[in-house]
């Protein structure tokens, strides 16, 4: 076991009072200055780093904060009628379908066991709604629960459809047909491949 290595407190003791009255005590003063100088360093520069890391933190966030204020002041609020408008331009169908649509129509009164003998079809341009109209006016003759399957179907397959009109007229009291009179109107936007209007 190596004694030489332990030091005892009145050795430690002996030893810095010897130490102390070599160097004299200006210059034992001036190495604790130093000692606690040295010390202070270690200490100190890594908390001041830190803080002025947080600093910089604490900078950014507040500057990406102005800056989204800013972004926002310059965006104006939606309007509600154009939010509407939009949800509206969504849910129309496309215009180069439209013919796709009347057969639908005509295929679902053929299931619905109503033959259809003529029909009138007018496409319109609505300019400040940016969309078409396509309206399909059918003369019916079928029952009335016939009539109203079919156009509860009709709805059903196209949603961007609406029914504008249906009337009634039956030839006799006891008659089981009745001549009807039905107008749908299909909502269309021009599509992406679509020529013409809102230009």
């Amino acid at each position: 076991m190596n004694t030489a290595s332990k030091i005892s407190p009145g050795q430690f003791q002996l030893k810095l009072e010897f130490a102390l009255h070599y160097l004299g005590w200006a210059k034992s003063i001036l190495l604790m200055a130093l000692l606690l100088a040295a010390t202070g360093w270690w200490v100190g520069v890594p908390y001041m780093q830190r803080q002025i890391y947080q600093l910089e933190e604490r900078k950014l966030s507040l500057q990406a904060n102005r800056q989204q204020l800013i972004q926002e002041k310059k965006e104006p609020p939606l309007d509600d009628n154009l939010v509407r408008l939009n949800a509206f331009h969504e849910m129309l169908g496309e215009k180069k379908h439209v013919e796709q649509q009347v057969k639908t129509i005509l295929s679902l009164a053929n299931e619905s066991g109503i033959n259809l003998k003529a029909g009138e079809y007018q496409l319109s341009e609505n300019s400040a709604g940016k969309y078409f109209s396509y309206r399909v006016q059918l003369p019916v003759k079928a029952s009335y629960s016939q009539i109203r399957k079919f156009t509860e179907q009709v709805l059903l397959a196209i949603p961007y459809a609406s029914l504008d009109e249906m009337s009634f007229k039956r030839e006799a009291v006891s008659g089981v047909a009745v001549d009807s009179k039905l107008v749908f109107t299909i909502y269309l936007s021009a599509g992406d491949n679509a020529k013409g209007g809102f230009e």
